[in-house]
């Protein structure tokens, strides 16, 4: 058995996930096995299943042609730092409770670190005709390389200075510009905040009026572009109620 594909050591931050990737060939086709090492002296080689960590592990193993398998873990904690190992082998012996497998099995290694999620401090600044956001962060041991602002999937602003903090600013009222807006500090691993402008239902109508013949089917169309989105509407015909 041999390696095509190795997986690769990687940091994230507490409550995220982690995937890591391995596959092997040979003849016959041989069996991929995930094992950990934590951190501490004293821990042991540990091996992976599917489910294991209160179900946040989960692996899946293909076996055709070659060997191919995924792991990942969910929601991590600092107790999933540590060295994950991929094994294969295809020796008839090599999960033998008595008997050693000729051939060893093949190992190949990655190093997962797990970071502390630091905190990000946003605050909304109305001004006149202007609106200023900004973020800090409480990281001051990783190193910040830019920071970028996106609205709907959309790049506002983008930089490449290290401060831990970062402002952008819209030209306008918060009644024109109210939305979810995410900072994001590019760092090893990424870190995302989120600013959040929040406004009245800003209700205006689609078109001042409408006209038809009797009998015709007339459509009268209301919209909200504010945030957060109207769960509730209603409508009044003068002298009707609703």
């Amino acid at each position: 058995a041999g390696f095509i594909k190795s997986p690769l050591s990687q940091k994230r931050l507490a409550q995220d996930s982690v995937e890591l990737y391995c596959e092997a060939i040979g003849n016959p086709i041989p069996e991929i096995q995930w094992w950990f090492e934590g951190n501490d002296p004293n821990e042991t080689h540990a091996q992976l299943w599917d489910g294991a960590r209160q179900d946040r592990v989960k692996i899946n193993a293909t076996y055709n042609l070659h060997s191919t398998s995924t792991i990942s873990i969910a929601n991590l904690t600092a107790d999933d730092s540590g060295m994950y190992e991929c094994r294969a082998s295809n020796d008839p012996d090599r999960n033998h409770l008595s008997k050693s497998p000729k051939v060893k099995w093949i190992r190949s290694q990655a190093n997962v670190f797990v970071i502390e999620r630091p905190e990000i401090a946003t605050n909304v600044t109305v001004g006149t005709d202007k609106v200023t956001l900004s973020c800090s962060i409480s990281a001051p041991q990783l190193t910040i390389t830019g920071h970028k602002w996106i609205h709907k999937e959309k790049t506002l602003l983008e930089d490449s200075t290290s401060g831990a903090s970062t402002s952008y600013t819209i030209e306008g009222t918060m009644e024109e510009h109210s939305g979810i807006y995410e900072c994001i500090f590019e760092a090893n691993p990424q870190i995302k905040g989120q600013v959040n402008i929040s406004v009245p239902p800003q209700v205006t109508a689609y078109k001042k009026s409408e006209h038809g013949n009797e009998g015709d089917t007339g459509v009268l169309t209301c919209k909200n572009p504010s945030f957060p989105a109207v769960t509730t509407w209603s409508w009044h015909k003068s002298g009707h109620g609703v």
